[in-house]
Parts: C-alpha cells; sequence; structure tokens
C-alpha cells in the first residue's frame, strides 16, 4: 500500500505523530482540481503534440500566463503545474511547482516511502551553436511556498543535456529542510525565493540541440493514523528562467518591472455572491479600490503608469477604464497599490453576469512585457463563495473526540430569499480514503455564531464531480427559507478526515467554525473552506416533483442476525440497488433488486449505514449491529 506525507498546521504544532485529541487540520492534495478540468476540456498536453523546432537566444519563462501546463513554444514535457496560488512573493506573477503529481494532477504511480522522481520539466532543444563561453543560466527557486515543505531527503535538481554524447548531466542540485530546521525558521511562513547563476560554457553543450531540465526528487511518508489527509507533499516553485549569452557571473539584476500577485475579487466579502443580492447592496459590497501588486526588479528607478479596465464579458463592452497614474519606484521596492475605484459593477443581465476586471502596467521598451497584466473574473450568478476556486490544501476534523463534531462556514443573505444546494468540494485522497459519511447540516444565527438546525440529512456520502465547476451540489428536497447572517457545514458521524478543499489565498477563517463537544469554536486557521451555498430567487415550499417516489423501513433494528425491510411505496425507476454499508463508507452487502431479508449475522457489531436508490432518488437509514 503506498502511503503519503501530509503538511499538518495544529493550534501549537506543527506535526504531531499520534492525535490524542480531536483537532481541525489542513493537509496537501492528492489530486489538482484545475489540471483535471483541462483535461475534461481536451488540452492537448502529450509530448506528439508538441513541435521538435530548436529555439534561439534568448530563452526566457516566468510562467505569468494563466495557463496550467508549461508552454509548449518553450517546454517539451508538461508535468509541472503552472499556477498563480503556489507561490511565496515570487519575482513575478505565477511560478512552476515541482510536486508529486503527474500532468493528469493524480499522484504518480511511482511514488513510494524512498526516494523517487516527481516532476521534470525540459526545455526544447535550443541552438548554442556558436554562441560563445559567457552563456549563463538563471532562474529563481523556492522551497515549499504554500505548499508542503521538502524534507531534508528530497530535492530540487538541474541537468543539462549535450547533444554530442545524448546525455543528462547533473549540474546543480539542492536539498529539502529537516524537520526541526522548519519548524525552527517558517512555521508561519515559507522561505523567500532565492536566485541561481549557472554558466553553460563546456563545449558538449554550446551545440544546436542543447536542453536544460528540472526535476525534484520526492519521498512519502507514513500517515496511517488518519488516511484521509494521505495526500501530496514536497513542493519547490522555480520563476524567471533566462537564458543568454552575452552574460556574467554577477548579472543577477533582472532589469524588470513585473506585477508580482494577481489580481482578487473587488467585492469587500465575497469572491462571488448572486447577482439579485449584490444590485440590493452593493453600496456596502463594492470594493473602492482595485489593490495591484508589482517590483522593480532593477538597479535604478523606474517610471511606472498604471491603467486599469473592467469588461461586460456577456454583454462584450467596457464599462469602465482610468489610469491610475504613473510612480516611481525605488530598486528592488515592491508597490502594494491600491487604484481608487469609482465604479460599481452594473449590467443588463438578468440572472448571471460576468466581468473581466484587468491592471496593466507601461513600463521602459526594454521590459520583459509577459509579466505586466493581471486579470480577474468577478463572476455574479445563483452562489455564495468566499473560495477563488482552486483548492491549494484540505481540511477537516479527526482524531479522538470527532465523531459528531461539526464545521459550519458562516454567510450572509442579504435580501430574503430560499437556500436550494450546498456545494462542496472534496478532494480525492488515495484508495479513497475519505469516502466515508457525513450530515449535511444548516444552522440559523446565535450571536455570531451557529445557532439552532434548520437542515440536516443523515449519512450524506462526499461526491466528486469531473464537471468545470469541480463542486459538487447537495441538492435540498426543500428549499430552506433564509434571511440574514445563516451556516452550511457538516456534522461527522465518525472520527473519518473527510478532506474538504481549502483556499490558502483568501483569508476567511474568522468565519469558519467547528464544535467538537459543546461549544463553536472559531477557525485558526488561515484560509476559507471549499463550501458554497446555492440560493434562488423567491421562498419555496413544499417538496421537489419526485421526491416522495419511495419510502422503505427497517427492523428490527438493533439487529442481531436478519434485518428485515419493508417497501412503504412502489418503487419506480431504473438501476435499483440496495447497499449496506460500513459506516467508514466500505460496501459490506449490495444487491440490484428488491430484497425483503439480509442476513448480517457474521458483520462485526457496529453502526451501519442501508442505502434504497434508483436512478432519481436515495434514502438511507441507520442500522445498529449488536452481538447475540
Amino acid at each position: 500500500m503506498r502511503i503519503f506525507k501530509q503538511l499538518t498546521i495544529l493550534f501549537f504544532l506543527v506535526s504531531f505523530p499520534l492525535l490524542l485529541s480531536g483537532q481541525e487540520r489542513i493537509v496537501e492534495l492528492e489530486l489538482n482540481p484545475e489540471i483535471r478540468k483541462k483535461i475534461k476540456d481536451g488540452i492537448p498536453m502529450l509530448k506528439s503534440y508538441l513541435s521538435p523546432d530548436t529555439l534561439e537566444l534568448p530563452f526566457f519563462e516566468d510562467f505569468s500566463k494563466y495557463t496550467i501546463y508549461p508552454s509548449a513554444d518553450r517546454w517539451e514535457d508538461q508535468n509541472a503545474f503552472v499556477n498563480m496560488g503556489f507561490g511565496e512573493n515570487p519575482p513575478s506573477l505565477g511560478v512552476a511547482t515541482f510536486d508529486v503529481l503527474d500532468s493528469a494532477g493524480m499522484m504518480y504511480d511511482r511514488a513510494t516511502t524512498f526516494s523517487f522522481i516527481g516532476d521534470y520539466l525540459t526545455s526544447k532543444p535550443i541552438d548554442l551553436e556558436g554562441a560563445g563561453n559567457d552563456v549563463y543560466l538563471s532562474f529563481y527557486f523556492q522551497k515549499m511556498g504554500k505548499g508542503d515543505y521538502p524534507n531534508d531527503e528530497d530535492s530540487l535538481n538541474l541537468e543539462f543535456f549535450s547533444p554530442l554524447d545524448n546525455t543528462w548531466n547533473r549540474i546543480w542540485s539542492l536539498e529539502g529542510m529537516a524537520d526541526s530546521t522548519y519548524k525552527q525558521l517558517y512555521t508561519e511562513k515559507s522561505p523567500p525565493f532565492k536566485q541561481v547563476i549557472i554558466p553553460v560554457s563546456e563545449v558538449k553543450y554550446l551545440k544546436r540541440g542543447f536542453k536544460f531540465r528540472f526535476y525534484n526528487l520526492a519521498s512519502i511518508t507514513d500517515n496511517d493514523d488518519s488516511p484521509g489527509r494521505r495526500s501530496n507533499c514536497d513542493q519547490w516553485n522555480i520563476d524567471y528562467i533566462q537564458l543568454d549569452k552575452n552574460r556574467f557571473l554577477s548579472d543577477t539584476v533582472p532589469h524588470d518591472v513585473a506585477v508580482s500577485a494577481p489580481l482578487q475579487s473587488l467585492l469587500k466579502n465575497y469572491e462571488a455572491m448572486p447577482w439579485k443580492h449584490f444590485r440590493e447592496v452593493f453600496l456596502s459590497q463594492m470594493g473602492s479600490s482595485i489593490p495591484l501588486s508589482y517590483i522593480n526588479q532593477d538597479s535604478i528607478v523606474r517610471n511606472v503608469t498604471r491603467n486599469f479596465k473592467i469588461d461586460d464579458v456577456y454583454f462584450n463592452t467596457t464599462v469602465h477604464s482610468y489610469t491610475g497614474g504613473a510612480l516611481n519606484i525605488d530598486p528592488w521596492d515592491t508597490i502594494h497599490y491600491k487604484s481608487a475605484l469609482l465604479y460599481t459593477y452594473n449590467s443588463p443581465a438578468d440572472k448571471t453576469a460576468l466581468f473581466k476586471v484587468q491592471a496593466y502596467l507601461v513600463t521602459d521598451d526594454f521590459d520583459k512585457k509577459e509579466n505586466d497584466t493581471a486579470y480577474f473574473d468577478q463572476y455574479f450568478g445563483s452562489y455564495f463563495a468566499y473560495d477563488d476556486g482552486t483548492s491549494e490544501a484540505g481540511y477537516g476534523l479527526d482524531g479522538q473526540g470527532t465523531e459528531n463534531a461539526s464545521v459550519a462556514f458562516q454567510f450572509v443573505s442579504y435580501i430574503p430569499d430560499s437556500l436550494k444546494a450546498v456545494q462542496i468540494y472534496f478532494n480525492e485522497v488515495f484508495n479513497d480514503a475519505n469516502d466515508g459519511y457525513f450530515n449535511l447540516m444548516v444552522w440559523d444565527n446565535n450571536d455570531g455564531k451557529p445557532g439552532n438546525v434548520l437542515y440536516e440529512e443523515e449519512y450524506v456520502k462526499p461526491e466528486f464531480s469531473d464537471s468545470l465547476n469541480i463542486f459538487y451540489s447537495y441538492k435540498l428536497p426543500t428549499a430552506i427559507p433564509i434571511n440574514g447572517v445563516f451556516y452550511v457545514g457538516w456534522q461527522q458521524v465518525s472520527d473519518l478526515f473527510l478532506n474538504v478543499g481549502f483556499d490558502r489565498n483568501r483569508i476567511k477563517n474568522d468565519r469558519l467554525f467547528y464544535k467538537l463537544s459543546s461549544t463553536w469554536s472559531t477557525s485558526k486557521i488561515p484560509g476559507a473552506l471549499m463550501v458554497r451555498p446555492v440560493l434562488e430567487s423567491g421562498l419555496i415550499t413544499g417538496k421537489k416533483p419526485g421526491s416522495e417516489l419511495f419510502e422503505f423501513s427497517i427492523y428490527p433494528n438493533p439487529v442481531q442476525n436478519s434485518l428485515r425491510l419493508n417497501y412503504d411505496s412502489p418503487i419506480r425507476g431504473d438501476d435499483f440497488s440496495l447497499i449496506l454499508y460500513s459506516i467508514q463508507g466500505r460496501i459490506v452487502k449490495s444487491f440490484n433488486t428488491p430484497v425483503n431479508e439480509i442476513d448480517v449475522s457474521t458483520l462485526t457489531p457496529g453502526v451501519y449505514i442501508i442505502e434504497v436508490k434508483n436512478s432519481e432518488k436515495s434514502e438511507r437509514k441507520k442500522v445498529l449491529k449488536i452481538s447475540r
């Protein structure tokens, strides 16, 4: 069985080998949801799609384009993850992240507890014939970032390819960190980016067909105490790669001004919210500025002009544009500029709206232009969201005392409305170790914390969607009237770590609560839980059509030997199945036709879930098996 390393953030420790009491945790991911979406869209990612053309100098890459895979114009393979979220204060917008996930976003089959190769990032062939002996390669690297720190048995490596003898040679390598080093230096932050510059001077490399590649060595550590936390690990970030001639060993000044962070929502509280709600409260919910971060990587003062534009995407019109003026920026300074915004989103759209917010810099002609623009898509639909749609980690409760524990996320309905569904993104975990049960919950407000239960659906299982949304929608049989503050979340039925998506780049844990016994506590882990309430305008009462397809009863309960079933209404629909699960979600018995009796005499005493379902509906009940 493969076993995986976790990144654990506790109240007072960084890692702890044995859980003595229940607590909230975040861990890394086994699956990359952004890559999964690209694959579903049919984005080419195999080498067969790439042209073999040889590149000319200069070679430059800073991963500032909004892509998932490395550019096929410059790179041969597609393993490293190009993203805007995992780098901590990168030299320019975007990084390439190395971890233990393949080009499909899944854990490598070769993953073991011993050192193994994770991702490759291989340049296309480059013509260095006649380039001279002043060719240098430089790049920035970062251990961990917003991911998991690589241990001392892990490493980031650089190799050069010699066209003369058709061999790869390791040129540079750097190990990770021992646990004690990480705990001492980086408990609440990541190591900074550092620059490396290396000569490419040997004759065997100065040929047509030269290539270079990065790869990481990773190792997976044991995490058997909570299988739901077996996840991705050992992240390295790389940025701002330059290969060119006429350089020298101290040529480490990029001479560039670049955007250094992505744009975020212009709303005060949410990444997304229902359009009808925003139109009612736009004066209080619209932000007053567009935050823009950019950095002068030059050794001289630079003058930078900041421009902004907002487009109504659905109506293909520019609804607002202006300049933020020019400003001199000192060498090596990072500017966090808030451009005053005298605008609120407005559109003739009725139910949904989409706006593209762009910020772009005007700098000197010799600057790199790839990293001068950032944008954000502001979506208004039917749901509230604090998260940005990308999961950097997994959140949950585990340890002793977490059976019956609860997690609640706070939202505000600004007009009387009704809750019709709850969307949750569950991280997929090795061997489906988080495929247990939970109770879906909705609460009202009690002085800033969850109060009375408005809705409870027992014994719901984590579902994983391949849709572009990636969230799974748990539809309520009866829409719940809401107005003002309310909470959605779950109650655990075991101590299984459910591993719900967690966005580290949106800090909303002041609205996240958990309860281990009788008292609600505010989360101490910075980030946003990937749980979203879906609303529909206008109060709705009554059950939706088709919600009464069938009912069934069971007896005796508790049961020793034989469990009997009585179907209270006709069973209609296709694909009937009856399944008996353990409380951890494992299938114990299954039938594809209605049965009236199930032998449970050989089952281990404990709690089980019986589910009767067809193509249209499912019903679940709890069964207690006792000893004879």
